[in-house]
């Protein structure tokens, strides 16, 4: 699945964390709430990650588990397909 710019969406922050079993989809559907929240009053924005650390939803060690397996997914995504050597 594309984007139009060549680019594969990565899987959000909040599904990894909840297909990892640190948080329910109530908990990132709460913690957006609060995100836009911040947003429509005018505060600064927090990523939901840090809005979900700020919460007690994860600990530090779940919010680190969630950024490396994005930052792995985005890395294989924009890594070149191997080229495996032609048996001729």
């Amino acid at each position: 699945m594309s984007q139009g710019n060549g680019r594969t969406p990565r899987e959000p922050f909040g599904q990894v964390a909840v297909r990892k079993g640190y948080v329910t989809q109530e908990q990132v559907r709460h913690a957006l709430e609060v995100q836009q929240n911040l947003a429509t009053t005018g505060q600064r924005h927090k990523l939901i990650g840090l809005v979900m650390l700020e919460m007690g939803m994860l600990g530090t060690t779940e919010l680190i588990e969630v950024l490396k397996e994005i930052d792995q997914d985005l890395h294989s995504a924009a890594a070149p397909p191997s080229v495996r050597p032609s048996n001729s």
